[in-house]
């Protein structure tokens, strides 16, 4: 089963319909992440009805800042579990791998909000104890390889995440 996470920072262009059509093609995720689509209210909806996925839910993006959409396929079951302005947290039933948790994360760049985010995401799968699956843009590095400029990481950016990472027991699958 294909899951797309895309950090498309913007979603109204025409280039963005033919690479999410391309990755569409290539790939036929069931369940397509998008963040920072840029795009708010019945404009937003309209966009999401044109991709080719049956539901989706939203998190609405704050001017032209943040917004996550998760969009699927009606031959997947999903349960809303959370909606947050920060992450959308789904239940996901699928015939052959079982159920299993997706949160789908666009963390602010605010150092007191990614706190926020952190303990909120640990309450929201306090009670769950199945498969847990984490992704998006975390706005967060947990060393100085994964940043584009090295000479201004600073460990002390990274600590409460990679703390967090640790107690809550997450294993980081790494990135492209």
């Amino acid at each position: 089963m294909a899951c797309l996470v895309w950090n498309c920072q913007g979603a109204a262009s025409r280039s963005f319909k033919r690479a999410l059509s391309f990755l569409s093609l290539t790939h036929k995720p069931l369940i397509a992440c998008l963040l920072e689509p840029k795009v708010s209210s019945s404009h937003a909806n309209t966009i999401c009805s044109s991709l080719g996925y049956e539901e989706w839910v939203r998190v609405e993006a704050v001017g032209f800042s943040g917004g996550i959409w998760v969009l699927w396929k009606d031959s997947i079951n999903i349960e809303v579990i959370d909606t947050h302005p920060q992450f959308i947290t789904l239940q996901v039933h699928h015939a052959e791998l079982g159920v299993w948790r997706l949160s789908v994360i666009y963390g602010s760049p605010n150092p007191y909000l990614k706190r926020k985010l952190f303990a909120d995401l640990t309450t929201n799968t306090s009670d769950y104890q199945g498969p847990w699956l984490l992704a998006g843009d975390f706005n967060a590095a947990t060393s100085r390889e994964e940043v584009n400029n090295p000479e201004n990481f600073s460990t002390t950016r990274c600590s409460d995440f990679n703390e967090w990472l640790f107690r809550e027991g997450l294993i980081d699958l790494g990135f492209t």
